[in-house]
């Protein structure tokens, strides 16, 4: 068959209303669309977001064909991706009463259902996956595994008892609002002593660490998370499961006790992973909030920086230095943030992008290697005495060793993160473009590149 209504669908992205008159062409011309072809248009409408005509789609061929696996497949991931976790499990209990083995159905919903808290049903699902007639049986295997182990996590880590912990940690008096961030900074600066701000997110929480036995009850889990967040970081040039990496990486646990303010995981994120049922999300945020901090110690929400900056207390606080460092991947942000500035001295430190967003950087900002090549040099030139000056620091999960090492030698380190990214309009994050808005006030104006139309990328998720 030709798909040309999918051929047409696929060439007109993103444009929605292009898509949706695709869509709508489609369904009027009934049987002469095939249902290989009607599951494939049901996918391309949900990713981009047209849920009525992509559950249109499938339920055509639910009626078609009530025994189809790939429409009902389908059709439960576009529930799960709405957090409808119930009419998802539904969609593949279809599938699982006329086809009890099949592989993908059982897979999907043991995940389910240990998000869901039915760990004995999740495994029995899991056993009925026919590793004898799979193709790569390895690769399944490893599967079952990640998906047993997140199964153990959930019943140790049950959503109630993670959604309390951060809840606990917004409420504590501890946990500061940015203009109190931003008040920290500023006395250390004052001060001239050593201060550290990091932040940290799902890949930081794939890296730290608790124990030999927790590594190992959950060790395919762990490998799996580790990995799938060093793809953005590192893209598969370094093997972030394996020593000497690894080794050092675990050590991110040590700097998360000691830094002065962390930002942490927020509530609405979490309900982001647990809407989606991320394994990745779940386990790697709320391992963040186990990390056994000291009880007077400061936290803030991890969009700290993006408060910062959208506040103008950022720029206040650059605003009052006459020198300042700088670790980012943008060679051009120096003289920027000098011409905007003032700054007598921009002592810069340049890093290799994240190669996971290489299409969305220069050649440049990504050209290199950063671990272990650049990290050791610049770790060695920070050790020094810095005698309280503010370095900003743009530079992934290595970032934070620099916030430790800056703060360690009496410097003030600031994670700033992708807001260096979006500083040069370089959109690696969902929101970019409202930072241009977030300088442009009476007593700070903006030191941006004007915003193009591109739109902003989708996170990898599962």
């Amino acid at each position: 068959m030709s798909h040309r209504f999918l051929h047409e669908a696929r060439s007109v992205l993103p444009d929605r209303a292009e898509l949706g008159r695709v869509m709508a062409a489609a369904l009027a011309a009934g049987d002469e669309v095939g249902s290989g072809e009607l599951v494939e248009l049901g996918i391309v409408a949900r990713d981009a977001g047209l849920r009525d005509p992509a559950l249109a789609m499938l339920d055509r061929v639910c009626r078609r064909s009530p025994t189809d696996i790939a429409a009902r497949y389908e059709k439960a991931v576009l529930f799960l991706h709405e957090g409808l976790h119930v009419d998802g499990l539904h969609a593949l209990r279809r599938i699982l009463a006329d086809h009890p083995h099949e592989d993908r159905t059982c897979l999907l919903a043991a995940r389910v259902l240990h998000g869901l808290g039915d760990h004995a049903e999740a495994a029995r699902c899991l056993d009925r996956i026919p590793l004898d007639r799979v193709q790569d049986r390895a690769a399944w295997e490893q599967q079952i595994r990640i998906v047993t182990e997140f199964g153990l996590y959930a019943a140790r880590y049950p959503r109630a008892r993670v959604m309390a912990m951060v809840a606990r940690l917004e409420a504590s008096p501890h946990y500061l609002p940015v203009a109190a961030v931003a008040d920290r900074i500023a006395a250390a600066l004052r001060e001239r002593r050593g201060f550290g701000l990091v932040r940290c997110g799902d890949g930081e929480g794939a890296f730290v660490s608790f124990g030999h036995l927790d590594e190992a009850r959950h060790a395919h889990l762990y490998r799996a998370n580790r990995r799938n967040r060093a793809q953005v970081w590192f893209a598969g040039t370094v093997d972030a499961t394996a020593d000497p990496f690894l080794g050092h990486a675990l050590g991110l646990t040590d700097v998360i006790r000691d830094a002065d303010i962390v930002g942490m995981p927020y509530t609405g994120w979490l309900q982001h992973e647990y809407r989606i049922l991320s394994m990745t999300g779940i386990t790697t945020l709320a391992n963040l909030l186990r990390v056994d901090r000291p009880p007077e110690a400061l936290s803030c929400i991890q969009l700290v920086h993006v408060e910062l900056h959208e506040t103008g207390l950022l720029a206040e606080i650059m605003a009052s230095q006459e020198r300042i460092g700088l670790i980012s991947c943008h060679a051009e942000l120096p003289d920027r943030l000098a011409g905007r500035f003032g700054f007598r001295e921009v002592e810069y430190h340049h890093v290799p992008g994240e190669k996971g967003h290489g299409h969305l950087l220069s050649e440049g900002a990504v050209a290199g290697t950063h671990w272990p090549d650049r990290y050791e040099q610049i770790i060695e030139a920070l050790t020094r005495p810095l005698d309280g000056r503010l370095y900003l620091v743009a530079a992934g999960i290595l970032g934070k060793f620099y916030c430790d090492r800056i703060r360690r030698s009496g410097g003030v380190a600031v994670d700033i993160g992708s807001i260096a990214d979006g500083w040069m309009n370089a959109r690696t994050r969902p929101g970019m473009g409202r930072l241009a808005l977030g300088l442009r006030r009476p007593e700070s104006e903006a030191f941006l590149l004007p915003e193009s139309d591109e739109p902003c990328p989708r996170q990898p998720c599962e």
